[in-house]
């Protein structure tokens, strides 16, 4: 909203009767409760009909006990659903996925560590009706649902199109526009795109307020483009950019706990698998079979970060991107970059803390220091710990080139913003996706 003269005039009401009407935000919030609630009735003719077949001698009562202890992780789907919808709607099925499997699996976990006596196919019966309930649901009152943002001033939607025409940008979100004029007509919105670089006045500041009491939510031109695209606009970033991460210092100290026992846990897997990759680097060429070099990491703060080599000897290299069908790569090297192998002893370097299994990919330092001169906000994405994996990396793969870096960065940039466990748990499944497929590999 401006207080520029092509503005269109915000006429002045109760905010009492746009919150009685409600605004489209809060309807579509109430449908997915409601959405939810309605799916227990599923639960309860599951149990129904279990109890049946329990009198009946085909099932024992282990089953509808375990039936009814499978509502607890189908609510905790909706809650995750609910808090992951900042995320960009186009990931839908990995976020339905991440938010079924994952309390199903710590209830499974609950199961096994006090020894309770559960069904198996109980389990897998209430798994498979939360995962189709809440994955329907989400498709129709959000994948699906085209969201409405009105606007005042013409320019906020100049500079949303700048922010799609970002090199490197993949198709976005649907969502529509609309010119709005009242009150009355705001509350019908999904919410209300603002510019934030308009001059405030009393009359701007009154309407906004007004607005607000009447449940509208309000967005600036930057959180809408980040909404679509799932990218920073390194143009036009947001200046409460550092204030936003400010929030996540709780969420960094839990996710340091969980890093150094999902090491712990992969080690038995992870352990043999690097023998026997370490094994094929010796048999194919001479040279060390672990490669070490120095990249920047949290605070911008150096560390030695270790990778199976996957390339032959050069000594005094510098420092360049792998590019594709790179002559330098070995046979053995093709197969480990592509499946990821190659990273395994990073495993180490998560667990003394020099790196995250989730996070921005760390950079050589002579890259760092040329991108530090050229693309403006470049070591902000040293905020947050160097990972694996990363939010880039998945939607994005390895990059080649300038231009490339700087798509990455807004990747990066969007990590380092909106980094959460819903977001860490979105960019692990679709990391196994990468596994399997080698997606983005060089």
């Amino acid at each position: 909203m401006s207080a520029n003269k092509e503005a269109a005039p915000m006429h002045g009401h109760r905010a009492g009767a746009g919150s009685a009407r409600g605004s489209e935000t809060v309807r579509r919030v109430s449908r997915m409760l409601a959405w939810a609630l309605l799916g227990l009735v599923l639960f309860g003719l599951n149990t129904a009909l279990a109890e049946y077949l329990h009198h009946t001698g085909i099932v024992t009562y282990v089953f509808t006990r375990t039936l009814l202890w499978s509502i607890v992780p189908y609510l905790c789907t909706f809650v995750l659903l609910h808090r992951s919808l900042h995320l960009p709607s186009i990931e839908g099925n990995s976020l339905v996925g991440v938010a079924a499997t994952l309390p199903f699996g710590l209830l499974l976990l609950v199961f096994a560590s006090f020894h309770i006596e559960y069904s198996r196919g109980a389990l897998l019966l209430g798994y498979v009706t939360t995962l189709a309930w809440s994955g329907f649901g989400y498709r129709r009152f959000v994948q699906n649902y085209v969201p409405v943002f009105g606007y005042t001033d013409p320019r906020a939607l100049d500079q949303l199109r700048d922010i799609l025409a970002m090199p490197g940008a993949t198709p976005p979100s649907p969502m529509r526009f609309e010119q709005i004029r009242s009150i009355e007509e705001a509350v019908h919105y999904n919410g209300l795109m603002l510019d934030r670089t308009a001059t405030a006045d009393p009359e701007r500041t009154r309407a906004l307020a007004r607005l607000k009491l009447s449940h509208v939510r309000m967005y600036s031109v930057e959180r809408v483009g980040e909404m679509l695209t799932g990218r920073v606009g390194l143009a036009h970033i947001d200046e409460n950019f550092l204030d936003d991460y400010a929030r996540h210092y709780l969420y960094g100290f839990a996710k340091r706990v969980l890093d150094l026992s999902a090491v712990l846990c992969l080690a038995p897997v992870a352990l043999p698998a690097s023998l026997l990759t370490a094994l094929a680097i010796r048999l194919e060429s001479p040279g060390p079979v672990l490669f070490r070099q120095t990249r920047v990491g949290l605070f911008g703060n150096p560390f030695t970060m270790l990778k199976f080599r996957s390339m032959g000897v050069q000594r005094d290299a510098p420092a360049q991107f792998a590019s594709r069908l790179d002559p330098r790569i070995t046979r053995v090297g093709r197969v480990i970059r592509k499946y990821r192998l190659d990273e395994l002893p990073q495993l180490w370097n998560v667990l003394v803390g020099d790196m995250s299994l989730i996070g921005p990919r760390p950079e050589q330092v002579p890259m760092v220091d040329e991108f530090a001169e050229t693309i403006p906000y470049y070591p902000y994405r040293h905020l947050v710990r160097p990972g694996l994996s990363g939010w880039a990396q998945v939607q994005q793969g390895y990059v080649g080139s300038h231009a490339e870096t700087v798509t990455k960065l807004s990747y990066d940039l969007y990590y380092v913003k909106h980094c959460s466990f819903a977001l860490d748990l979105l960019i692990c499944v679709k990391t196994v996706r990468t596994l399997l497929t080698g997606y983005g590999a060089r």
